[in-house]
């Protein structure tokens, strides 16, 4: 499919502006604009939103912490897996080799334990609250963080490029969709023990007591696995599949070198939800992350040249809990990883306060804590790359409060 250019309802209502704007009318009638639009010219912001909430101690794996593989007896990594060292007792998972030349020549950092603080584990809300860019009920008038942001930057005129459709940035005055086109699909979870499940079953009778029990059991487990298996197909919804972006995202980058006029962009990349068969070195996670990451590299080659005055920024809706659960997979979680690169980054780092796994640092005794709210990378972002003032900062993220920087950028 080719490209495709979309109007959004801002669009829309920029263009009857414009053709009314003779009468006087209708000037009266037009809506005050508060503040002059700021940016820099040729600045651009990438997202991409790893849908389903990725399994940040998957793809940033602290090894050196005791208590990870306790935690984690299928789904760890361990050194000999030929994990990417990252030094302070962190690897980087090998799917996602393709990153780590990135790493080396210090235009790729990584925020561990980061998210957004307060937000739900539900997709539904996590996701809400990432397109809000609050979990204040009300503070987000109805648009979305990328929305407000286009808009401060580039008044009416802001433009912006988009893989998939998001409540993110609604508001924005316009945007062109580039759409990835049909035929990959995410591949169906697999339940490890599903064969060992199922030989039990025939070698159970219903004869005594016993195997009644074992019955019921299986059922209960069977209905918590199709639970798991309608929740990760939901979790995917709207976003680009990850096979498909392994080839959409060399597509996406060349698009964006040649729309230095769109100050931001954005897309989702889907299935992350890995309540089941989630795997370690390989398996059904580090496929996606290969997949991610092929299309992650493509991004960046299409951006070319234009890579030294673009960031990129990857992160989830939610991270995973610390603890992997009978499945083989992880629930949904808090804290995850954010991935940063760009030829503005100071990369080569792990940034942000690592917490550890000890049931007293995890959140609610589970979840990696979120020590690094991902909205302070992108304020940094957005004042010192894109030109924003920092004093409109509440109005693109209502009620959050900028801390030190973290020295993202050079």
């Amino acid at each position: 499919m080719g490209a495709l250019g979309l109007c959004a309802p801002g669009e829309l209502w920029a263009r009857k502006r414009s053709k009314s704007a003779a009468g006087s009318h209708a000037r009266k009638s037009e809506p005050k604009r508060t503040a002059p639009p700021h940016g820099r010219p040729g600045k651009q912001l990438v997202v991409l939103l790893l849908q389903g909430g990725p399994d940040g101690l998957s793809l940033v794996a602290p090894t050196a912490d005791p208590l990870y593989p306790y935690l984690r007896p299928t789904t760890a990594l361990t050194a000999k897996e030929a994990g990417l060292d990252m030094g302070s007792g962190f690897l980087l998972h090998p799917a996602l080799a393709p990153l780590f030349p990135l790493w080396k020549s210090k235009r790729l950092a990584v925020i561990p334990a980061c998210g957004l603080p307060g937000a739900p584990t539900t997709h539904a809300g996590a996701l809400a609250g990432f397109a809000a860019g609050t979990v204040r009920p009300g503070r987000s008038t109805g648009t979305g963080w990328l929305g407000r942001l286009s808009l401060a930057l580039g008044g009416s005129s802001a433009q912006m490029v988009v893989g998939s459709l998001s409540p993110a940035f609604a508001g924005a005055p316009h945007y062109k969709l580039i759409a990835p086109g049909r035929g990959h699909h995410l591949p169906p979870l697999v339940d490890a023990n599903a064969g060992l499940f199922s030989a039990e079953e025939h070698l159970f009778g219903k004869r005594d007591p016993l195997d009644k029990a074992f019955v019921v059991g299986q059922r209960s487990r069977e209905q918590a696995l199709r639970a798991y298996l309608a929740e990760a197909r939901q979790a995917a919804s709207g976003a680009v599949a990850a096979p498909a972006f392994a080839d959409f995202g060399e597509r996406f980058g060349r698009e964006l070198a040649g729309r230095r006029d769109a100050a931001l962009a954005f897309t989702a990349v889907g299935g992350f939800d890995t309540h089941v068969g989630q795997g370690a070195a390989t398996g059904y996670l580090a496929d996606r992350l290969r997949e991610t990451a092929k299309g992650m590299v493509g991004v960046t080659s299409g951006l070319g040249r234009t890579l030294e005055n673009t960031v990129v920024v990857a992160l989830g809706e939610f991270g995973r809990r610390a603890r992997e659960n009978a499945f083989g997979g992880t629930d949904n979680g808090q804290g995850g990883v954010m991935l940063v690169w760009g030829g503005p980054v100071a990369g080569g780092r792990l940034l942000g306060h690592w917490p550890g796994l000890a049931e007293h640092r995890l959140a609610d005794g589970r979840d990696v804590a979120v020590t690094t709210d991902w909205r302070q990378v992108v304020a940094e972002i957005a004042v010192r790359h894109l030109g924003l003032p920092e004093k409109r900062l509440d109005v693109i993220f209502p009620g959050f409060t900028p801390s030190s920087p973290l020295g993202v950028l050079a």
